[in-house]
Protein backbone atom coordinates (compact mmCIF):
# COMPACT_ATOMS: atom_id res chain seq x y z
CA UNK A 1 0.00 0.00 0.00
CA UNK A 2 1.20 3.25 -1.00
CA UNK A 3 1.68 6.21 1.46
CA UNK A 4 -1.44 7.63 0.40
CA UNK A 5 -3.49 4.92 0.37
CA UNK A 6 -2.06 4.26 4.39
CA UNK A 7 -3.80 7.97 5.08
CA UNK A 8 -6.45 7.56 4.11
CA UNK A 9 -7.46 4.31 5.12
CA UNK A 10 -6.75 5.40 8.65
CA UNK A 11 -8.43 8.37 8.38
CA UNK A 12 -11.44 6.35 6.90
CA UNK A 13 -10.74 3.83 10.45
CA UNK A 14 -10.70 6.89 12.67
CA UNK A 15 -14.15 8.34 11.23
CA UNK A 16 -15.76 4.90 11.73
CA UNK A 17 -14.54 4.43 15.38
CA UNK A 18 -15.57 8.02 15.97
CA UNK A 19 -19.08 7.37 14.77
CA UNK A 20 -19.18 4.39 17.39
CA UNK A 21 -17.99 6.63 19.87
CA UNK A 22 -20.60 8.96 19.24
CA UNK A 23 -22.89 6.15 19.23
CA UNK A 24 -22.20 4.54 22.19
CA UNK A 25 -22.45 7.59 23.77
CA UNK A 26 -26.18 8.75 22.30
CA UNK A 27 -27.31 5.46 23.73
CA UNK A 28 -25.83 5.98 27.45
CA UNK A 29 -27.73 9.49 27.15
CA UNK A 30 -30.88 7.52 26.45
CA UNK A 31 -30.49 4.81 29.05
CA UNK A 32 -29.99 7.76 31.50
CA UNK A 33 -32.89 9.43 30.83
CA UNK A 34 -34.87 6.64 31.08
CA UNK A 35 -33.64 5.81 34.16
CA UNK A 36 -33.85 9.04 35.55
CA UNK A 37 -37.77 9.62 34.40
CA UNK A 38 -38.72 5.75 36.05
CA UNK A 39 -37.16 7.81 39.09
CA UNK A 40 -38.57 11.31 39.13
CA UNK A 41 -41.62 9.50 38.31
CA UNK A 42 -41.71 7.24 41.54
CA UNK A 43 -39.75 9.44 44.47
CA UNK A 44 -40.15 13.09 45.32
CA UNK A 45 -37.25 15.61 43.69
CA UNK A 46 -35.40 15.78 46.99
CA UNK A 47 -35.21 12.40 47.77
CA UNK A 48 -34.01 11.57 44.22
CA UNK A 49 -30.36 10.63 44.21
CA UNK A 50 -28.03 9.81 41.57
CA UNK A 51 -26.97 7.29 42.77
CA UNK A 52 -30.30 6.04 42.31
CA UNK A 53 -30.33 6.93 38.18
CA UNK A 54 -26.99 5.34 37.76
CA UNK A 55 -28.48 1.81 39.38
CA UNK A 56 -31.68 2.24 37.83
CA UNK A 57 -30.19 2.96 34.04
CA UNK A 58 -27.36 0.49 34.31
CA UNK A 59 -24.82 2.97 33.59
CA UNK A 60 -21.61 3.42 35.87
CA UNK A 61 -21.53 6.93 38.07
CA UNK A 62 -19.01 7.87 35.71
CA UNK A 63 -20.44 8.00 32.85
CA UNK A 64 -23.46 9.48 34.23
CA UNK A 65 -21.27 12.52 35.53
CA UNK A 66 -19.78 12.38 32.18
CA UNK A 67 -23.73 13.83 30.37
CA UNK A 68 -24.79 15.35 33.86
CA UNK A 69 -23.17 16.82 36.50
CA UNK A 70 -25.72 17.28 38.38
CA UNK A 71 -29.50 16.23 39.51
CA UNK A 72 -30.56 20.20 38.60
CA UNK A 73 -29.24 19.55 34.96
CA UNK A 74 -30.73 15.67 34.85
CA UNK A 75 -34.08 16.91 35.75
CA UNK A 76 -33.62 19.81 33.22
CA UNK A 77 -32.89 17.48 31.08
CA UNK A 78 -36.15 15.30 31.30
CA UNK A 79 -38.60 18.55 31.43
CA UNK A 80 -36.73 19.19 27.68
CA UNK A 81 -37.43 15.94 26.70
CA UNK A 82 -41.16 16.25 27.98
CA UNK A 83 -41.59 19.67 26.18
CA UNK A 84 -40.21 17.93 22.59
CA UNK A 85 -42.76 14.95 22.97
CA UNK A 86 -45.52 17.21 23.56
CA UNK A 87 -44.05 19.18 21.16
CA UNK A 88 -44.54 16.55 18.52
CA UNK A 89 -47.73 15.13 19.76
CA UNK A 90 -49.45 18.64 18.83
CA UNK A 91 -47.68 18.84 15.39
CA UNK A 92 -48.84 15.44 14.68
CA UNK A 93 -52.80 16.52 15.29
CA UNK A 94 -51.99 19.98 13.78
CA UNK A 95 -50.93 18.69 10.37
CA UNK A 96 -54.04 17.22 9.82
CA UNK A 97 -56.68 18.88 7.61
CA UNK A 98 -59.90 19.36 9.85
CA UNK A 99 -61.61 22.11 11.61
CA UNK A 100 -60.48 23.74 14.37
CA UNK A 101 -63.30 21.97 17.06
CA UNK A 102 -61.88 18.86 15.83
CA UNK A 103 -57.94 19.52 16.04
CA UNK A 104 -58.64 21.31 19.72
CA UNK A 105 -60.01 17.82 20.82
CA UNK A 106 -57.79 15.86 18.90
CA UNK A 107 -55.00 17.22 20.44
CA UNK A 108 -56.51 16.99 24.25
CA UNK A 109 -56.70 13.21 22.93
CA UNK A 110 -52.95 12.79 21.67
CA UNK A 111 -51.92 15.05 24.81
CA UNK A 112 -53.87 12.51 27.65
CA UNK A 113 -52.96 9.08 25.75
CA UNK A 114 -49.46 10.64 25.59
CA UNK A 115 -49.55 11.65 29.43
CA UNK A 116 -50.84 7.79 30.43
CA UNK A 117 -48.44 6.03 28.33
CA UNK A 118 -44.92 7.94 28.25
CA UNK A 119 -42.52 7.74 31.91
CA UNK A 120 -40.72 10.84 30.56
CA UNK A 121 -43.51 13.12 30.30
CA UNK A 122 -45.21 11.66 33.23
CA UNK A 123 -41.69 12.84 34.93
CA UNK A 124 -41.73 15.89 34.08
CA UNK A 125 -44.80 16.87 34.97
CA UNK A 126 -44.36 15.70 38.75
CA UNK A 127 -40.79 17.44 38.41
CA UNK A 128 -42.73 20.91 37.54
CA UNK A 129 -45.54 20.23 40.58
CA UNK A 130 -43.11 20.10 42.94
CA UNK A 131 -41.46 23.27 44.73
CA UNK A 132 -38.49 24.02 45.47
CA UNK A 133 -36.42 22.70 42.97
CA UNK A 134 -35.76 25.34 41.32
CA UNK A 135 -37.45 24.15 38.13
CA UNK A 136 -40.87 26.22 38.13
CA UNK A 137 -40.10 28.46 35.15
CA UNK A 138 -39.53 25.66 32.86
CA UNK A 139 -42.29 23.76 33.80
CA UNK A 140 -45.08 26.12 33.41
CA UNK A 141 -44.02 26.52 29.93
CA UNK A 142 -45.91 24.32 28.35
CA UNK A 143 -49.10 24.97 30.52
CA UNK A 144 -49.40 28.60 29.04
CA UNK A 145 -48.29 27.51 25.27
CA UNK A 146 -51.37 25.22 25.52
CA UNK A 147 -53.88 27.61 26.00
CA UNK A 148 -52.03 29.85 23.28
CA UNK A 149 -52.66 27.17 20.98
CA UNK A 150 -56.32 26.29 22.27
CA UNK A 151 -57.11 29.76 21.72
CA UNK A 152 -55.81 29.82 17.84
CA UNK A 153 -57.69 26.53 17.47
CA UNK A 154 -60.93 28.21 18.70
CA UNK A 155 -60.22 31.14 16.72
CA UNK A 156 -59.68 28.80 13.74
CA UNK A 157 -63.14 27.00 14.48
CA UNK A 158 -64.45 30.36 14.81
CA UNK A 159 -63.44 31.27 11.31
CA UNK A 160 -64.49 27.69 9.60
CA UNK A 161 -67.86 27.87 11.28
CA UNK A 162 -67.26 24.80 13.17
CA UNK A 163 -67.19 27.01 16.93
CA UNK A 164 -69.97 29.78 17.55
CA UNK A 165 -68.76 33.32 16.95
CA UNK A 166 -70.15 34.55 19.94
CA UNK A 167 -67.39 32.55 22.00
CA UNK A 168 -64.83 34.45 23.68
CA UNK A 169 -61.30 32.85 22.28
CA UNK A 170 -59.65 33.30 25.40
CA UNK A 171 -61.68 32.93 28.04
CA UNK A 172 -62.50 29.45 26.26
CA UNK A 173 -58.93 28.62 25.62
CA UNK A 174 -58.70 28.90 29.99
CA UNK A 175 -61.67 26.90 30.13
CA UNK A 176 -60.27 23.83 28.17
CA UNK A 177 -56.94 23.70 29.94
CA UNK A 178 -58.93 23.98 33.42
CA UNK A 179 -60.96 20.91 32.65
CA UNK A 180 -57.59 18.88 30.32
CA UNK A 181 -55.94 19.82 33.71
CA UNK A 182 -58.21 18.88 36.36
CA UNK A 183 -58.83 15.41 34.53
CA UNK A 184 -54.78 14.93 34.59
CA UNK A 185 -54.52 15.42 38.32
CA UNK A 186 -57.49 13.43 38.84
CA UNK A 187 -56.29 10.69 36.82
CA UNK A 188 -52.47 10.82 38.74
CA UNK A 189 -54.25 10.95 41.97
CA UNK A 190 -56.35 7.45 40.74
CA UNK A 191 -54.23 5.32 39.10
CA UNK A 192 -50.89 7.05 37.81
CA UNK A 193 -52.83 8.46 34.73
CA UNK A 194 -53.74 5.42 33.41
CA UNK A 195 -57.55 6.67 33.10
CA UNK A 196 -56.63 10.52 31.92
CA UNK A 197 -57.81 9.48 28.09
CA UNK A 198 -61.09 7.72 29.60
CA UNK A 199 -61.57 10.61 31.21
CA UNK A 200 -60.94 13.27 28.58
CA UNK A 201 -63.40 11.25 26.72
CA UNK A 202 -66.20 11.55 29.07
CA UNK A 203 -65.36 15.05 28.93
CA UNK A 204 -65.67 15.75 25.28
CA UNK A 205 -69.70 15.98 24.51
CA UNK A 206 -69.29 18.77 27.43
CA UNK A 207 -66.49 20.48 25.74
CA UNK A 208 -68.22 20.10 22.52
CA UNK A 209 -72.34 21.18 24.47
CA UNK A 210 -70.26 24.22 25.75
CA UNK A 211 -68.21 25.18 22.18
CA UNK A 212 -69.94 23.72 18.74
CA UNK A 213 -71.87 26.20 16.65
CA UNK A 214 -75.34 24.02 16.70
CA UNK A 215 -77.27 24.06 12.67
CA UNK A 216 -79.55 26.80 11.98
Amino acid sequence: MVEGQKRVSVGTEGRRAARVVQGRSASTRVNLLDGAARVFSRLPYAEARLKDVADESGISPGSMYFHFGNKVDLARAILQLQQERMTAALAEVLQRQTSGLESLLAVSDRLGRLIASDVVVQAGIKLGLQPGTGLESDAKVPYFEWIEIAASLIRQGIEDGSIRPTVDAVVAAEYVNVVFVGAQVLSELEDSWASLPERLERMRPHLIGTLARTAD
